[in-house]
C-alpha cells in the first residue's frame, strides 16, 4: 500500500549484530585444549629436569632401555622445550584470543619480548657445558683468551739448556693420555688422605683456550692454546709455570658448542715436539726453542676447503699424533681425512710423516676422520696402527699404512661424534666406547689366512657411554664417565658395579690403583677402585674459570700434576707413600 510508513530495517540490523556480539561469552581462562597441550609440554619438561635422577630409582631399566634419558645434555634439550612450549602457547592464547582489553593482553609478550632483546643485546651464548647448559658472556666484550694478549716468554736463558730422550727421563708423560696412551699410570703410590697430606699448590697462572692437555719431559711442560687470533704451541717451566717459548700461526677455531682453540695435546719425541690445530695445520718444533722445523696443512694436502671442513668435521680436529719408530726410521703418524664423503677413495685413513724431514711416508685406509686418536696395539705379537675413524675402527700395517681389517663403529663427525679411544685387553681383544646411545664393546681380531677378521665379542648400550672423555681398565674394570656418571663396570657385565653423579664431562687418570678424576667444573677427586660401593678418598677444588667448563685430559709427572682448561693451568704435588 503506498500509505505505508517505510521498513527501518538498517537501524534493526546494526541493534540484532551488537546484541550478537555482546552475547559472545567472554573468554577469560584458557580453553581445555590449551591446558591439554601445556600440561604434556609441562610433563615433558618435568621428564627432561628429572629423567637422571628416576633413571636410578624404580625407572632404571625403563631409562636404561631408551638411552635419550641416560643423556643429560637431551634431557635439558627436553626440559628446555617443555619448559619453553608450556608458557609460550598459553600466552599466545592470552595475547590473541582471550577476551581481556588489548592492553592487558599485549603487555605480558611485549614485556617479556623486551626482556629478551635487552638480555640478548647485552649478553650472548660464547659456549655449552658437556651438558648443553648454555654459558653466557658480555657480547661487546672479550673472551678470557683475547684479555691474556700476546704470549711473551722475555729473559728465559736456553743457553744451558739440553734435550733428553723421553727414555731417559723415567717420570715423562710425553703424549696424550700417557706413555702408553691409556689414561694409566704404574706409579707413584699415592697418599690417599688428604685431610691431614693435603696436595700442594706450586704454581697457578692464566692460560689461552683450547682443550689441549699437557705434555711433560724433563722439568718442562707443553701443550697447545688459543691468544685471540694466534693458535699456538707453548712450553713452560714445570716447578714455576713461567713461559720458555711459544710458537704461533694466525688461526683461530670457534663454535659455540665446541668453544674456542686447539684440541690436541702435543707430542713429545726425539726432541722435537709435534702437534695439529683444529684448523689441521701439522707442525714439527724443536723441543728447547719452538723452532718450527716442518709443517704440513693437512687440508692443502688433500683438498679439504675450510667450509667442507667446517661441515664435515664441525668441532675443530682433535687427534693427537703417534710416534713410531720401524727399522731406524722414526715417523709420526695423523689422521688425515679429505673433502668427499661419497668419494672413499679420495679419503686417507692415516698419514705417516717422516719424524726428521716431514716427507710423507706412507697413507693408509679410505676414511673420513673422528675425534680419536691413532694408537699402536699387538696383534698375534705384531704391531698394528689401530685408527679410529668416522664409522670404523681399522688396523694397519705399520710398515705400509696397508688396512687389515675393520669393524664398523657408527658414527658422524658432525653429529654423534666418536673421541674416545681403543684399549688393548691382551690376547687380541680390544675396548672401545661411544656416547650417542651407543655406550661400550669388546671386539677380538683374528688371524684369516694372509689377513685378519674382527668379530664383536660383548655390546652394553647401558654403560659407558664416553662422549669426549676417554676410561681407565684395571683388569676387569672399566672406570669412565657414562654421559657425565662416573661408572664402574666390570667387562661384559650388563649394569655398573657402582655409579656416581656429579663429575660432568671431565677425566680420568688411573694411577696404580687409584682413580684420579677431574670433574667438569673443576673438582679433583681421589676415588677407590677397589670397593664395591662408590668410595671416595678426597676431593678439592682444582680449578675454576668464567666461562669454559674443564674438558683437558690430566698429566701426571712424577708426584706433580698437571691440569688445566681453556682459561686457567695449575700444579700440584701431591703426596705419595713412596
Amino acid at each position: 500500500m503506498t500509505g505505508q510508513p517505510p521498513t527501518e530495517a538498517p537501524e534493526n540490523s546494526n541493534t540484532s549484530a551488537d546484541e550478537g556480539a555482546d552475547s559472545r561469552p567472554k573468554r577469560y581462562l584458557p580453553p581445555r585444549w590449551v591446558w591439554i597441550i601445556g600440561t604434556l609440554f609441562v610433563l615433558l619438561g618435568v621428564v627432561g629436569f628429572s629423567g637422571r635422577i628416576l633413571g636410578d630409582g624404580p625407572l632404571a631399566d625403563l631409562y636404561d632401555a631408551l638411552w635419550i634419558f641416560r643423556d643429560p645434555a637431551i634431557c635439558n634439550v627436553m626440559a628446555l622445550i617443555g619448559g619453553f612450549f608450556a608458557c609460550f602457547i598459553p600466552l599466545m592464547w592470552f595475547t590473541f584470543a582471550s577476551s581481556f582489553s588489548a592492553a592487558v593482553r599485549f603487555t605480558p609478550i611485549v614485556l617479556i619480548g623486551l626482556a629478551v632483546a635487552g638480555f640478548f643485546a647485552i649478553f650472548e651464548i660464547q659456549g655449552v657445558s658437556g651438558e648443553m647448559v648454555p654459558r653466557f658472556g658480555y657480547r661487546f666484550g672479550q673472551a678470557p683468551d683475547q684479555r691474556l694478549g700476546e704470549f711473551t716468554a722475555a729473559g728465559t736463558d736456553q743457553g744451558d739448556a739440553q734435550s733428553i730422550s723421553v727414555a731417559e727421563d723415567p717420570n715423562a708423560f710425553p703424549q696424550f693420555l700417557g706413555p702408553d696412551r691409556n689414561s694409566r699410570l704404574a706409579g707413584p703410590k699415592l697418599e690417599t688422605d688428604w685431610a691431614a697430606h693435603p696436595p700442594q699448590e706450586i704454581w697457578r697462572m692464566p692460560i689461552g683456550a683450547g682443550w689441549s692437555g699437557f705434555a711433560a719431559l724433563d722439568g718442562r711442560i707443553y701443550t697447545m692454546e688459543q691468544r685471540d687470533n694466534e693458535e699456538l704451541v707453548t712450553c713452560y717451566d714445570m716447578q714455576t709455570g713461567k713461559p720458555i717459548w711459544g710458537t704461533g700461526i694466525p688461526a683461530r677455531h670457534y663454535t659455540v658448542m665446541g668453544y674456542v682453540g686447539p684440541r690436541c695435546t702435543p707430542l713429545l719425541f726425539d726432541g722435537r715436539v709435534y702437534a695439529s690445530g683444529a684448523t689441521g695445520v701439522f707442525r714439527c718444533l724443536d723441543q728447547l726453542t719452538g723452532e718450527v722445523i716442518w709443517q704440513h696443512d693437512l687440508l692443502e694436502m688433500y683438498g679439504v676447503s675450510p667450509d667442507v671442513e667446517e661441515m664435515n668435521i664441525a668441532w675443530g680436529r682433535a687427534n693427537s699424533p703417534l710416534a713410531y719408530e720401524l727399522d731406524g726410521r722414526p715417523m709420526v703418524i695423523i689422521p688425515a681425512g679429505g673433502p668427499d664423503k661419497t668419494n672413499k677413495e679420495g679419503m686417507v685413513s692415516l698419514v705417516a710423516f717422516d719424524a726428521e724431514t716431514g716427507d710423507t711416508v706412507w697413507e693408509g685406509g679410505h676414511e673420513q676422520v673422528s675425534y680419536a686418536s691413532p694408537s699402536i696395539a699387538q696383534v698375534d705379537g705384531q704391531d698394528q696402527i689401530i685408527s679410529i675413524n668416522e664409522a670404523t675402527i681399522t688396523g694397519h700395517n705399520p710398515a705400509t699404512g696397508k688396512q687389515l681389517w675393520s669393524v664398523d663403529w657408527p658414527g658422524n663427525s658432525n653429529g654423534n661424534a666418536t673421541c674416545s679411544q681403543v684399549h688393548s685387553l691382551g690376547d687380541n681383544r680390544f675396548f672401545v666406547s661411544k656416547g650417542y646411545g651407543q655406550g661400550a664393546r669388546t671386539f677380538e681380531v683374528k688371524p684369516d689366512g694372509d689377513g685378519f677378521t674382527a668379530e664383536v665379542l660383548w655390546t652394553n648400550t647401558r654403560v659407558l657411554k664416553t662422549k669426549f672423555t676417554n676410561v681407565a681398565i684395571l683388569g676387569d674394570a672399566v672406570f669412565g664417565l657414562n654421559d657425565g656418571i662416573l661408572e664402574k663396570v666390570q667387562l661384559e657385565a650388563k649394569r655398573p658395579e657402582w655409579r656416581k653423579r656429579g663429575f660432568g664431562h671431565g677425566q680420568v687418570l688411573l694411577v696404580d690403583d687409584v682413580l684420579i678424576v677431574m670433574g667438569e667444573e673443576g673438582n679433583l677427586a681421589l676415588v677407590d677402585t677397589a670397593s664395591d660401593d662408590y668410595h671416595e678418598f678426597a676431593q678439592i677444588k682444582a680449578l675454576s674459570s668464567e666461562i669454559a667448563p674443564t674438558w683437558n685430559p690430566l698429566c701426571l709427572y712424577g708426584d706433580l700434576l698437571l691440569v688445566r682448561n681453556a682459561e686457567e693451568a695449575a700444579c700440584y704435588k701431591l703426596p705419595t707413600k713412596d
